[in-house]
Formats: structure tokens, sequence, C-alpha cells
């Protein structure tokens, strides 16, 4: 097959999942062009496609809030899937991207797949009319679109209160290759004794992922004497505010700012991960703990149940909630039996995502004699 994929953002778990997918397609046999664009991408992840035999990267016009120059991106993106094609399925990634994607599929005639990787109605302080805008365009679109594969269920449930059709959703669960990345080597550089735990945050310092929360629990944990050093990984506009914040306390000492580093390496050597995000479609991040070993404390957000495993590779907490998060950091903290415990149990559950399994899933829906499954 000749499959056209189409995002905006070729960036963080967005990026990981198009090139991870776009590599198992080469190998099976079919060509795939990406066509990303220029404000956002990863220029580690372009040369890794790039630099497939079977593979085409190219940078478009493509900004990420809806804008007059989205008229011109779309006719950029329609002349070369023309000059291009014809291709068998277009594949459009995120808000963007999947509005790209189902306009061109309509004019082209080809089938449409749509992952919206976070469904922007989920945020959760979107103000009433961009939420009914949003939902307007996502519903309105639907009905453009083959398939929408949610990434979880959390998402799929969303996507159906929004209406957009049951019979054209599928959950298709993000997949994570086998990886080996060199320890950053913290353990050591900090100086930390064997009985304090080395616990991590791994993401952008933006409202979504609510670093401002752990912030709040790291303070609280600090009061209560809680034998923890925390390495946040990741920049954004909050980095600043969150500093001070924490300057006003004497809670600083627990906290090391890497910046942007490879979460990878992080993970390797952490004993626990923090996600307390607002919403997400499904993060990488989750994958990777599994993968390494690491169990998680997180809100409900979309993967977690996936990942979860009903409790046995991390804890849940309540949105909005630092006293919750803290208390729950603190019940894994003084318990390293029950962190082992999660620890073992995750690196048995990351067997379950591999991208072998993702591709097949949706290699299968880029077909069109294959009828779509509801739900999982």
């Amino acid at each position: 097959m000749r499959i056209a994929m189409i995002a905006e953002t070729f960036t963080t778990g967005v990026g990981r999942h198009i090139t991870d997918l776009t590599t198992s397609l080469c190998r099976r046999g079919h060509e795939v062009h990406v066509l990303y664009g220029h404000d956002r991408h990863d220029p580690a992840l372009v040369a890794e496609t790039r630099s497939l035999p079977s593979a085409h990267a190219l940078a478009m016009p493509m900004r990420r809030a809806p804008c007059c120059g989205d008229v011109r991106a779309l006719w950029s993106l329609h002349k070369y899937l023309h000059q291009h094609g014809p291709f068998d399925v277009i594949h459009g990634h995120s808000a963007k991207g999947g509005a790209f994607a189902r306009l061109l599929a309509l004019a082209l005639r080809t089938r449409c797949l749509y992952t919206p990787h976070a469904l922007v109605t989920l945020t959760p302080d979107l103000h009433w009319p961009k939420k009914i805008f949003y939902r307007l365009i996502e519903w309105g679109l639907a009905q453009l679109t083959d398939v929408i594969v949610c990434c979880s269920s959390q998402e799929y449930e969303h996507a159906a209160t929004l209406g957009l059709g049951r019979h054209r959703c599928v959950v298709v669960p993000n997949g994570i290759g086998a990886f080996r990345a060199v320890p950053l080597g913290l353990r050591s550089r900090f100086r930390l004794p064997d009985e304090v735990c080395l616990a991590g945050f791994i993401g952008r310092l933006e409202p979504q992922k609510a670093p401002d929360l752990l912030i709040e629990a790291i303070i609280s944990l600090h009061r209560r004497a809680v034998p923890i050093h925390f390495a946040i990984a990741g920049k954004g506009t909050l980095r600043a505010a969150l500093e001070q914040r924490l300057a006003e306390t004497d809670a600083a000492p627990l906290v090391t700012w890497l910046g942007a580093v490879d979460g990878r390496r992080l993970m390797t050597e952490l004993d626990l991960l923090v996600l307390p995000s607002r919403y997400e479609g499904f993060p990488y991040v989750l994958l990777e703990a599994l993968c390494c070993g690491v169990p998680v404390i997180a809100t409900p957000v979309g993967g977690v149940a996936e990942t979860n495993a009903g409790g046995r590779c991390g804890l849940v907490v309540p949105h909005d909630d630092p006293e919750a998060l803290a208390d729950s950091i603190e019940q894994l903290v003084r318990n390293p039996r029950e962190r082992a415990r999660m620890a073992q149990m995750a690196a048995s559950h990351a067997n379950r995502f591999t991208v072998a399994a993702m591709t097949d899933r949706i290699e299968a829906l880029y077909r069109p004699s294959v009828v779509v499954p509801m739900g999982t």
C-alpha cells in the first residue's frame, strides 16, 4: 500500500508514534509519505524516518492554531498528494493533521483514518464557546472519516459522548519497541543515600501536564520528611513560576531541574514516576515506565487504565488533589516491598504493548474490506 500521513506536529509522543508506525509499515513492504508542520518537529525523528528506504518525510507550511494560512497549507498538501499519488489511504494525526487529512481524502476519494492523540475537547479548562466550536468541528469531520483510531479506552468513550460514532471508532493502544538507554547517573551525581527514593517527572512544563500540582505535593512531602528526591525533565512556560513557588519554601533541595533531556535515559534509573496530567491520549512515558519496570502514580487520564493493570503497576489519584498525590507518593516511598512488586509486574505487563501489535491493528484498518470493530 501507499500511505500518506499528515501531522502538524512531529515531536514528542505523536512524533514517536508516527515514526514507529512508519518504520514498521515500511518493513512490511508499504510506502509511507509523512507530511509534517515545519514549526514543530524533532530533527532526530525526521532523520530516523528519512533513513527508511520506502519512506518520505517533508516539512509543510502548517500552523498549530486555526489561521488564514490553513488554506495555503491545504493547497500545498493537495498538490503534493496529487503529484505523488494515488494513495491507498490518508492517515491524519492530531487535530490539525486530522482536519487536513479528511478534507483531502474527500477531494481525492481516498480512504481516511484519524488518530486524535487526545481530542482537544478533553481539555478540562477549555472555555465553553471553544468547546462547542471544536465539538462541532470534530462531529462534522467525523462524517468524512472511515475510522477514528483512539489510543485509549478513555478517549474512545469521550469520542462517543461527542457523537463521533461508535461504529467508526476503535481503540488501538500505542506500542513501544524494546530500547536500551544509558542512565544519566543521577543517584551518584546527587549523592543520594540508598534509602532515598529517586522519583521523576517527564513531560512538558505546561498546564496539561499539571507540574504545578506536583510542586505542591513535593512541598507537602518535605513537611512530612519523606526521603525522596525529584528529577524533573522537560521545558515549558511554567518553569519560572514553578521554581519561584519552590523558592518560597524550604523544599527546593528536593528537586533537580534537568531541562530537555532524553526521558528514556532518566527512566532507566527512577524508582518511581509521577504523572499528574489533567488529560492525555496515551502518553509514551507510561509505556517507557513499563519497559523499565518503574511504578507509576498517575491521575486517571488516557492510557492509565490500560497500563496500570488494575493497580498492580502503580497507583491512581484524583485530578487536582496535591495532598492525595503526596499521600500516594509517600505510600510507595515508605513501602519498598510494594514498590518492588509493582516494578516486577510493570516489566511483565509491558509485553502487551508492542509496535508489532499496534501496526497489525492499524494495517488491517487501512484495508477497505475491513469492518471496524466497536471499542477495543
